[in-house]
């Protein structure tokens, strides 16, 4: 009979590797891991200021100012210029030179002489409409600029503007210096409205009174262009005249001339025949003399119309020069102006907005702080030399009672399959 030996249970050993962080910074760590716990379950938080800041009332102003003036169409000095241009145009001349038949022949004999008499052919021409100036107070207002009183509201508007942030300042002032304050702040707020009242009125006097010296100048201009006209009427119509009754001064020495021609051939015992025929021959010169004369007076007149024409273009092309500069000197104010209230609001709007971004800096520093906290917290333990602790640990497992019987057991089994085998 042979025994033979039964299984045990060895015992079961288990190793563990522990790193640690050293108990002096460990603290310093776990609560880094809470805080940023903390902040990152943390909520959105909307900004609740206004971001972008709006056009000032200055800004405002001039633009519905330049919409308007950009939309009230040409403006009157131009339409009037435009007007006096399309007035100048080329003169066609009215003179054609007249032709001259003479009319002597000669007549039959008729003896004696008998007095003839002749009548005027000279009509005393009546003067062209006389010099009637513009009305001054019916035309002044025609060369007003529209936009002046807009541009002078403008102007007190923004004294009106700086006096009230001039008075804020002196009443934060006086409440710095406290109840002795009060007394000085009543004197200087006194003194300060007394002199914006002073500002508004000479802002209302400079803009009506340039205005008003504008509109002048060129209602001078219109009253004097109109004078040069009136006179330059007066010596055509003078010199046309003189031509008239030169050419009946001559017509009638003619007649005269013929009729004593006649007289002295027949005092001379001269036939009638040849009394006549001198006449008639006097008379052929005188008229052909007139003719001349009135050919003269005719070209004269043709050529009184031209420089009247021609003065009359000039006058029209300096009136319409006039009225484009004075169209272009408004345009150029008005909108020099709109662009320096446009300046001041956009001065405004600007530093607004930088309030407004200076704000929302403060904001975004303030929400972040905390971030920025545990940042510059996490960097700093980093910076710290930290060298972690390792601990090794082996646990060994013993058989327990039932591990112990089962074994048992079998190696009884083992004997007694032995001892009958």
């Amino acid at each position: 009979m042979s025994l033979g030996g039964g299984g045990s249970s060895a015992p079961t050993e288990t190793r563990v590797t522990q790193t640690d962080l050293p108990e002096y910074v460990q603290p310093y760590f776990e609560r880094l891991l809470q805080r940023s716990e903390a902040d990152s379950i943390q909520g959105y938080q909307p900004y609740g200021g206004q971001r972008l800041a709006y056009f000032s009332p200055d800004e405002l102003t001039s633009q519905a100012m330049t919409r308007g003036y950009a939309t009230s169409g040409t403006p009157q000095a131009y339409t009037d210029a435009q007007a006096r241009f399309g007035s100048v145009a080329p003169m066609t001349s009215g003179y054609t030179a007249g032709s001259y038949n003479p009319n002597y022949q000669a007549g039959k004999f008729d003896a004696g002489y008998d007095a003839r008499t002749r009548g005027s052919q000279y009509i005393a021409g009546q003067a062209g409409p006389i010099y009637d100036p513009l009305a001054y107070e019916q035309n002044l207002s025609r060369f007003m600029s529209p936009y002046q009183q807009n541009v002078i509201d403008v102007e007190k508007r923004e004294a009106r503007r700086q006096s009230d942030i001039m008075g804020k300042g002196i009443g934060d002032q006086a409440t710095g210096q406290g109840g002795l304050g009060g007394y000085r702040e009543g004197i200087v707020q006194a003194e300060r409205e007394r002199n914006l009242a002073q500002q508004m009125g000479d802002i209302q006097t400079r803009g009506s009174q340039a205005a008003f010296e504008s509109a002048q100048a060129q209602l001078e201009r219109e009253r004097a262009a109109q004078l040069g006209a009136a006179q330059f009427g007066l010596t055509r119509f003078g010199a046309q005249e003189g031509a008239y009754q030169t050419q009946e001064q001559l017509s009638q020495a003619s007649f005269n001339a013929g009729e004593q021609a006649r007289q002295q051939a027949a005092q001379l015992g001269l036939s009638a025949q040849q009394q006549e025929e001198a006449a008639r021959q006097a008379q052929e010169k005188f008229a052909q003399s007139g003719f001349q004369m009135q050919e003269a007076a005719r070209q004269a007149q043709e050529k009184y119309g031209q420089s009247a024409y021609d003065m009359s273009n000039r006058y029209n092309m300096m009136a319409a020069q006039g009225l484009q500069n004075i169209g272009s000197a408004q345009q150029q104010d008005v909108l020099s102006r709109i662009g320096a209230l446009s300046g001041i609001g956009g001065q405004d709007r600007a530093l607004r907005q930088a309030s407004m971004d200076m704000g929302y800096e403060d904001f975004m520093r303030q929400r972040d702080f905390s971030k920025r906290q545990l940042s510059d917290f996490s960097g700093m333990l980093r910076g710290v030399p930290v060298q972690p602790e390792q601990r090794i640990s082996t646990y060994s497992q013993q058989p327990g009672l039932f591990q112990q019987a089962v074994g048992a057991g079998l190696a009884g089994l083992g004997l007694y399959k032995g001892g009958y085998g």
